[in-house]
């Protein structure tokens, strides 16, 4: 919708309906419009902290979403929607269906802003930490002109929103308590994001910085700056900008504005100069604010002075917050409030908004922080600021913020954080984006395994396993940063309940290194088990702690994530389940065509094989040179074209995980398919009867030679052989597929994609779990956009 027609729909208060309103951007324009005059309602997906809030505030929120919202007898003249929504919501289609206009956050919030003298904060980073900053000191210096809407809630910046205490009439506009046709002020934290910014005609403009960002929306870096210099060329009193910063210096010199340009910073050539900057271990900063003649001055609103210097004490720590109250203070000048009294404001009760070094909880002998950062330039920021407090360790634990960011800034997200100590990468939050090649979290795992200054991060599968990783790795003494704009918050009050060993305490978790791939992960709750009887007291506890069961022989084609597996993994012993003997099957002549073997679940294929060679009994000849135990083939029912595992299958015993109970599965009831034998979910398979054929060992030998020739000679390898399945359908095989997408030789640490092979993954000795895992979601994530074609994994991953 044009700006014009926007603010002409926005003069006359009427219905409105906002969909994901219990987001802080959403809720804060939501209370303005009700402060307005406006009958609001909104809904989300979940009923978030602000949901009471806006209820309290007159607000109709509701949880889940429904065309019901807007096909209501009071029929919404505007629905507003969320950045971070999808276009198919059930209110945006019923919306469009009944012609009412829908409108993004960001451009409701610049058309409401023509009807104040606004101070219109942007920047790729620190803006909402200025406008919480600013919105403080003029609440506090003038009250009743000060509305505001910005990106946090803090204990000095209160509530997302709010304005003066006087009353709205219906169908009225925005209060004047400044004088006759005087407006009041509004601080807004104005959203580039969306291109909104540039819709913006502000009083004062506040660019903290302008890093590259958006690659979602801004097809280049020209279009990126464009919005910065369109709201630049709209400012009418002033353009304040960090000297510090060279884009955003050179943005603001070149626009063609009436405003005056005035700069904050480090600089020694800035305005508005910060000198004399200090850190103190507890989390405060000193600095000097060197204040240019004209600025206010002799008390609040008074006057203006003289060059002269402000001292400023913040309880909040960062160099960057330093930068952001010089920008908070520089701005609020230009409503007459004086610098003094400004810094006064911030030096007695300044707050970060939550997620901005919010530390969280009351851990026992460490720190918890939890931060929004997203962007390379403000987790450098964060990483500065947490060193300052020397911690024993920097531990962190960062979730990527939409796959387009990712891609475009990876190469600049490892050096951001140089100086972590431990670090865990989680699955990217996709904020209504879908993945895209190069931008996920193995790609980004790959680009710091390619930077030799940036921390070995380890790869988590998910939130949930980056939790119980860090849960067990935490110390006394540590900083933990829970980094990320998504979901990521999640895991942070948990981490700060944990209670970790005391000093000297060794509470290690056994790393047991179980793939062909040799590579380690924790696995806490290993437990061995060589009779029945200790398999069901594994099971029994599994039962009892609600957890997982995982079982594994030789655990050949089982990786175990790089943070561990937190359920219960029963290693089968070769001394109860490693043996190969004759059995006789009642009703079947001894001198028929068949022969019955039964052998234990633990027990080595080659030894298996070399048993019918010895015999002279045939069926298994295709296994030749397949590696994995007994249990492993029957589960994955290993083979080739020429033959699996589950042809020469009569029956299974198993142990049933429900109740512990032996049950044998005949057969039909294990119900084989290519590369699956899905009869035996629920079951521990103690030992597998074989029906073969009789033969002689020569033949059967000379078979097994022709079919261990005609396999890929694995030998040197590190490899569990084929990664991935053939996909079948007509389709041709995984190792086509990743060779046509172009994986061969694909490396990532210690972990590579074999020359002679597309579909066979290799590890050095000194590869990592999350080097194989990451290399398995490139191969997949890359054959998927060359040909369409979503592979499926046989080797096992757990945790």
């Amino acid at each position: 919708m044009e700006e014009a027609s926007l603010q002409a729909l926005l003069s006359r208060p009427a219905a409105v309906h906002f969909t994901g309103v219990g987001g802080v951007g959403m809720a804060g324009v939501a209370h303005l419009l009700h402060a307005l005059g406006w009958k609001v309602s909104g809904c989300d997906a979940e009923e978030g902290p602000l949901f009471a809030w806006l209820r309290r505030n007159g607000i109709d929120a509701v949880r889940g979403h429904s065309s019901d919202h807007v096909a209501r007898a009071e029929k919404p003249a505007l629905v507003v929607r969320t950045p971070a929504g999808r276009d198919s919501s059930p209110e945006l289609s019923a919306a469009r269906a009944a012609g009412i206009p829908v409108v993004p956050r960001g451009a409701v919030l610049a058309a409401l802003s023509a009807s104040f003298r606004t101070f219109a904060v942007c920047g790729s980073h620190g803006k909402t930490t200025t406008s919480t900053f600013l919105a403080a000191i003029m609440r506090r210096l003038l009250p009743g002109k000060t509305w505001w809407c910005v990106g946090g809630t803090s204990g000095s910046g209160g509530a997302v929103a709010g304005c003066p205490a006087a009353p709205v009439e219906p169908g009225g506009a925005a209060p004047c308590h400044a004088g006759e046709g005087v407006a009041p002020y509004l601080v807004a934290e104005a959203d580039e994001s969306d291109g909104t910014l540039e819709r913006y005609r502000p009083f004062v403009a506040v660019a903290t910085n302008v890093d590259i960002d958006h690659a979602d929306r801004f097809p280049d870096v020209a279009a990126f700056e464009a919005v910065f210099s369109r709201a630049f060329a709209r400012t009418s009193r002033a353009v304040l900008y960090c000297a510090d910063h060279p884009r955003a210096s050179a943005l603001a010199k070149a626009a063609d504005t009436p405003a005056r340009r005035v700069s904050f910073g480090f600089s020694a050539d800035a305005d508005w100069r910060i000198s004399g900057w200090e850190a103190s271990g507890c989390g405060t900063t000193r600095f000097t604010l060197s204040v240019p003649a004209g600025a206010a001055g002799g008390g609040t609103c008074g006057g203006t002075s003289a060059a002269r210097s402000v001292e400023v004490a913040l309880p909040v720590p960062g160099r960057h917050n330093a930068l952001n109250a010089a920008a908070a203070i520089a701005a609020a000048s230009f409503a007459g409030i004086a610098p003094e009294d400004a810094a006064a404001v911030l030096s007695r009760g300044a707050a970060l908004p939550d997620r901005r070094f919010e530390r969280v909880g009351e851990p026992d002998g460490f720190t918890v922080v939890s931060d929004y950062s997203h962007h390379p330039a403000e987790i450098a920021a964060l990483v500065e600021t947490a060193r300052s407090f020397a911690p024993k360790r920097l531990v962190a634990v960062f979730q990527p913020h939409r796959y387009t960011r990712t891609k475009a800034l990876l190469a600049e997200f490892p050096s951001a954080f140089r100086g972590v100590d431990m670090l865990v990468l989680c699955p990217v939050y996709a904020a209504s984006e879908d993945p895209i090649p190069g931008g996920t979290a193995a790609d980004l795992y790959a680009a710091f395994r390619r930077n030799p200054d940036a921390p070995l991060p380890v790869l988590a599968p998910s939130l949930a396993a980056a939790r119980g990783f860090l849960a067990a790795e935490i110390r006394r003494g540590d900083m933990v940063l829970v980094v990320g704009a998504g979901s990521v918050d999640s895991v942070a009050r948990p981490l700060s309940h944990v209670h970790p060993p005391q000093d000297g305490a060794d509470s290690a978790e056994p790393q047991p290194r179980l793939s062909a791939y040799g590579t380690a992960a924790p696995v806490p709750r290993l437990r061995e088990a060589s009779t029945v009887e200790e398999l069901r007291r594994a099971l029994e506890e599994a039962r009892g702690l609600g957890l997982p069961v995982a079982v594994a022989g030789a655990g050949t084609n089982t990786l175990v994530a790089g943070t561990g597996y937190r359920g219960i993994l029963v290693k089968l012993r070769r001394e109860g389940f490693f043996y190969v003997s004759p059995h006789v099957e009642p009703g079947v002549p001894e001198d028929g065509p068949y022969r019955f073997l039964e052998t234990g679940a633990a027990t080595p294929g080659a030894t298996l094989l070399a048993y019918c060679k010895s015999f002279g009994l045939s069926g298994l000849e295709p296994m030749a040179g397949i590696p994995g135990c007994v249990g492993g083939w029957l589960a994955m029912n290993a083979g080739v074209r020429a033959g699996s595992f589950g042809d020469a299958v009569d029956s299974a015993l198993c142990v049933r995980l429900a109740d512990g109970a032996q049950v044998r599965l005949s057969r039909d009831d294990l119900r084989f398919a290519y590369r699956e034998c899905a009869g035996l979910a629920g079951h521990v398979a103690l030992s597998v009867r074989l029906r073969l054929k009789a033969s002689s060992g020569g033949a059967v030998a000379a078979a097994m030679e022709a079919f261990s020739k005609a396999r890929t000679d694995f030998r040197g390898l590190r490899t569990c052989g084929s990664v991935f399945r053939n996909p079948g359908g007509g389709l041709p095989p995984a190792g086509a597929l990743a060779d046509k997408a172009l994986c061969k030789g694909l490396r990532v640490g210690g972990a590579f994609v074999a020359d002679f092979h597309a579909n066979v993954i290799a590890a050095e000795p000194g590869a990592t779990a999350s080097d194989v895992a990451a290399l398995v979601e490139i191969v997949r994530e890359r054959v998927a956009a060359a040909t369409g074609v979503v592979l499926v994994p046989e080797l096992r991953i757990l945790g």
